[in-house]
């Protein structure tokens, strides 16, 4: 056999076919799905074990504060006034003069007695040392002439003496005992001479402190009607003049006077309860009762008038604020004008020293402080700063802290 060489022979068909390796398989997308729902009943499971079972947060008792009076009464007849300063007056000079000083402006507070103005007094001065000075010649005159009746007695006490042996005759004897008479007249005219000056001085006295013009009592200045410079007197003789200088007017003394139909006057009676509420501050009830029903009436209007006056006041009730007064019904006329609290004694807890009540705010505990006016039975009357509305806890845990979170269950 011959061996023929192969040459540029095709050798492809001598290679094993190659097959592509298998595709490697990921994880299927189903296994996060299932991941995602089981973190979902998980947190599912919380939440209902957090809402089934609410024993977790510590439960307490709890009850209504109850209000007794206080309420503004059904009102059977209302009315319309301003508020009037029962006690006010014109503060003016009792002398004539120009004014030199002023201490006061509108709103301040002066206490009775407080200088609020003075007049010039320079002439008024002068007449005091005057009538000082004519009390100072009183006496030394009077020093004079008892120094004179102290001679003349010693003179008539010889001359009595000696008369009897006539050392001296009957007329040096009449001479003395008129000259003692003569010193004791002096004596006597040196004391009524004192008298009169002293007079004197207590007039200048009164005359310089009328030039002093002063609060006649505890209020606040409403109005200025002088200025330093102008003159003022008693009576405003001239136009030029000013009679008073302040009105002041005690504000403790407000109360609304309001005017009453014919018709109705037959509704109201002395020391009824009313209600007062002022246009300047909406929603604001002031406790009031009639002080007065003035026992006249207007002929022209067909009305009384009568006083209300304020129970509880505060600074921002003025003179002149207009108001409404709301009268009580005669048969409620004995409510009380304020409202009183009471709660279960078992609600009050000592602490630090002080009586405390914790309140319940949704779901929050706070702590506020009271005080225990009266205790009947049970029930305790308390003061502070809680509402009529506000929800107490009962039998209080020694644990409790103000901000703790509670749960309540069905309030008595």
């Amino acid at each position: 056999m011959t061996n023929t060489p192969i040459k540029n022979a095709d050798i492809s068909v001598l290679t094993l076919p190659h097959e592509d390796p298998p595709p490697t398989r990921r994880p299927e997308s189903w296994i996060g799905w299932l991941a995602a729902a089981i973190a979902a009943c998980f947190l599912l499971v919380i939440v209902y074990w957090y809402v089934s079972f609410p024993s977790s947060v510590p439960e307490v008792d709890t009850v209504l504060v109850r209000l007794i009076g206080g309420q503004v009464p059904t009102s059977s007849l209302t009315a319309s006034g301003y508020v009037v300063a029962q006690r006010q007056a014109s503060v003016a000079s009792k002398g004539t003069g120009r004014l030199e000083y002023l201490a006061v402006t509108v709103g301040s507070h002066v206490a009775m007695g407080d200088v609020i103005a003075r007049v010039q007094q320079d002439d008024v001065q002068a007449i005091q040392h005057q009538a000082r000075a004519r009390l100072d010649m009183s006496k030394a005159a009077r020093t004079n002439a008892q120094a004179e009746l102290r001679d003349a007695q010693r003179t008539y006490i010889r001359a009595q003496a000696l008369l009897p042996d006539q050392f001296i005759s009957q007329a040096e004897f009449d001479t003395a005992s008129t000259r003692l008479r003569r010193a004791e007249a002096t004596v006597r005219s040196a004391e009524a001479a004192i008298t009169a000056a002293e007079a004197d001085v207590q007039t200048a006295d009164v005359m310089l402190e009328n030039t002093l013009i002063r609060a006649p009592f505890d209020g606040t200045v409403l109005k200025k009607f002088a200025e330093i410079g102008e003159i003022v007197a008693p009576m405003a003789g001239s136009s030029n003049s000013r009679g008073a200088v302040v009105l002041i007017a005690d504000m403790t003394s407000l109360a609304v006077e309001t005017e009453i139909s014919e018709s109705s006057i037959t509704k109201i009676a002395q020391d009824q309860s009313a209600d007062i509420t002022l246009d300047a501050v909406q929603g604001k009830h002031y406790a009031a009762t009639v002080e007065q029903i003035v026992p006249t009436a207007d002929r022209s209007k067909g009305t009384v008038l009568v006083k209300v006056r304020f129970l509880e006041i505060n600074d921002r009730v003025l003179p002149e604020m207009s108001a409404k007064v709301s009268f009580a019904p005669a048969v409620q006329a004995h409510d009380s004008a304020q409202p009183r609290l009471f709660v279960p004694s078992s609600a009050l807890v000592l602490k630090n020293g002080r009586l405390a009540l914790y309140v319940l705010e949704g779901e929050t505990v706070q702590e506020v402080s009271v005080e225990e006016v009266s205790r009947n039975g049970e029930d305790s009357e308390i003061r502070g700063a809680l509402m009529d509305s506000a929800q107490v806890i009962l039998a209080p845990s020694q644990s409790l802290r103000t901000g703790m979170r509670v749960h309540s269950r069905e309030p008595h």
